[in-house]
């Protein structure tokens, strides 16, 4: 039944009270539909029920680690062209937030018994879904609520290779081995992010080269500021659900400066200390801005006018004839732009049709009124650009820009691209093949491991350190047991163990901080490893150890 927002008075009427009256008004609202999920139950369920059957070594204690297994040429060979195998890893910091942020309460375990009372099907019908309400309860009579298991990873931004350990997570206190394993499917949907980010980076990688090509004269910060103008979010409608345009619409602003999700531009801009420059928009018509004016070429007039001189204004023509509304407003109001010199830039957005032949009529009807210049072979607009925001994929986008280039127009001067759905509709698990697996148990970090008759399924024993360098990277040993030489490339991001610091470094960077990281290491770091006789970039020893894990597997 409704609940007031503000409780009646005695001998209140119950009619609503006019605010100017002084007194509020009773406002009657439905009971909530968004719930707080508790912690213990952000997890599969045959995760959270397992502990009752789990080995008591493993319960002891236990190490995940989780890598990405694919090779990204069997993915998207047009995007990740030349055999490219970087991956930019991100998106950790936020999901360990969300856990772990504020401390698991009694209140909380309470609250997941009421809920798991009657949860389990049975032949004898519903009955109460075992999970480990002691190991629980010691988590927030001992560590103030928060699990103790360290986890430690890649620094958010950091390039990574397929089958490399990027996440690992050790329980720490004998007999809570299973807390390590509690949250995976949580920390696997770090693959969104990852993929959106690694996708970003090498469409990014494309746009630099191409502009290199017409306008060799420019510097590397000149060709990666242009670059970042050329792909601008449209995705926010296009989103499953609210946080996903906070996750993805900030994940598209570590390479790119332009976006109409707001969301995802605030936690941008919160997340590098309010400083300006991580995200920006252009004033812009939407078909429903068009629409109610009675003759179409009033709400072109209407925009253009609003402006202010140097601005870029966006306007969506193809309410009604796209080609006509170019030829009657659009030009005509570069042509007086460009008189007056005011340095409004009209910008034509087709929004259906062909999207070459969309595009390629404003070039040339720019071209043909004079608004255009020459720089070293190539024409470049002066007051009439075009926006592309049909359904674009990064093939598509590509294909244009070849066709511009072909025809000699600067490609990243006449145009960019407005992408929503394209940027998230077609991200999947599967296509950095995220795992999540046991790689050690007991007190003595016994390795396991899992087989599989496909080999790039199969997982390596542990724990791991990540190793960097040339030496490792040139030789594909970058994975190696804990003990083995090298530097630890994982940091610590979490450890619940530790209750009055409970994260570590790897949470502290900001946006700007795994913005650079991604642009260096990106630069940096080679496309791949050389794996000519091996699945998997590990020294010998990690690949010895793997084998006899197996031998003694397949004989047991």
């Amino acid at each position: 039944m409704p609940v007031p927002l503000l409780a009646m008075e005695s001998g209140e009427s119950e009619s609503l009270m006019s605010p100017k009256q002084g007194n509020p008004q009773q406002v009657f609202l439905p009971q909530r539909k968004t719930h707080r999920t508790p912690r213990l139950l952000m997890a599969d369920a045959y995760t959270l029920g397992s502990g009752k059957f789990q080995a008591p070594v493993a319960q002891e204690k236990s190490i995940y680690y989780l890598a990405f297994r694919r090779a990204l040429n069997d993915v998207d060979p047009e995007l990740y062209a030349g055999d490219d195998e970087r991956i930019v890893f991100c998106g950790l910091q936020r999901i360990l937030e969300r856990l772990f942020y504020e401390p698991v309460s009694h209140a909380e375990i309470d609250e997941t018994l009421r809920f798991l009372a009657r949860f389990k099907a049975t032949s004898q019908g519903l009955r109460r879904y075992h999970f480990d309400e002691t190991l629980w309860r010691r988590v927030v009579d001992e560590f103030q609520g928060r699990p103790p298991i360290r986890i430690e990873a890649l620094p958010e931004g950091s390039v990574a290779y397929p089958h490399e350990p990027v996440i690992q997570v050790s329980s720490l206190v004998a007999g809570m081995g299973e807390l390590a394993a509690w949250f995976e499917s949580k920390i696997v949907q770090v693959w969104s992010t990852t993929e959106r980010a690694t996708r970003g980076r090498h469409w990014f990688k494309y746009l630099t080269e191409m502009i290199a090509e017409v306008d060799p004269a420019l510097d590397r910060e000149e060709r990666y500021f242009l670059a970042a103008t050329l792909t601008h979010d449209f995705g926010d409608r296009g989103g499953i659900c609210a946080q996903e345009s906070e996750e993805l619409g900030m994940t598209h602003l570590y390479s790119f400066s332009g976006s109409d999700t707001l969301a995802g531009a605030y936690q941008a801009w919160k997340n590098s200390g309010e400083q300006a420059g991580a995200a920006s928009s252009v004033a812009a018509l939407a078909h429903r801005s068009v629409q109610p004016w009675l003759r179409e070429g009033d709400s072109y007039r209407s925009i253009y006018d609003a402006a202010d001189n140097g601005d870029f204004i966006s306007m969506v023509a193809d309410c009604y004839d796209y080609f006509a509304a170019v030829d009657n407003y659009l030009l005509p109001l570069a042509l007086e732009s460009a008189a007056a010199s005011n340095g409004k830039i009209v910008v034509a957005r087709p929004d259906s049709g062909d999207p070459l032949d969309c595009v390629l009529y404003v070039c040339n009807l720019a071209i043909a009124h004079g608004l255009y210049t020459e720089y070293h072979g190539y024409k470049y607009p002066t007051t009439l650009k075009c926006i592309q925001g049909d359904g674009m994929s990064f093939a598509v986008m590509k294909h244009i820009f070849e066709e511009l280039k072909q025809r000699r127009l600067a490609p990243h001067a006449w145009l960019l691209f407005g992408v929503g759905g394209g940027l998230r509709n077609h991200l999947q698990r599967d296509h950095l093949g995220a795992k999540y697996a046991l790689c050690a148990v007991g007190k003595q970090d016994r390795p396991v491991i899992k087989l599989s008759e496909t080999p790039g399924k199969s997982t390596l024993p542990g724990p791991f350190k990540l190793r960097r360098g040339e030496s490792y990277l040139r030789s594909a040993t970058t994975i190696a047991l804990a003990a083995e030489a090298g530097d630890n490339a994982l940091i610590e991001y979490f450890n619940g163990a530790r209750v009055e610091r409970p994260f570590g470094p790897g949470q502290d960077d900001d946006f700007g901080i795994i913005r650079q990281r991604i642009q260096d290491g990106f630069d940096a770091m080679p496309p791949r490893m050389p794996l000519p006789e091996k699945a998997y970039p590990a020294s010998e020893l990690v690949l010895r150890q793997r084998k006899a894990e197996e031998e003694a597997r397949r004989h047991s």
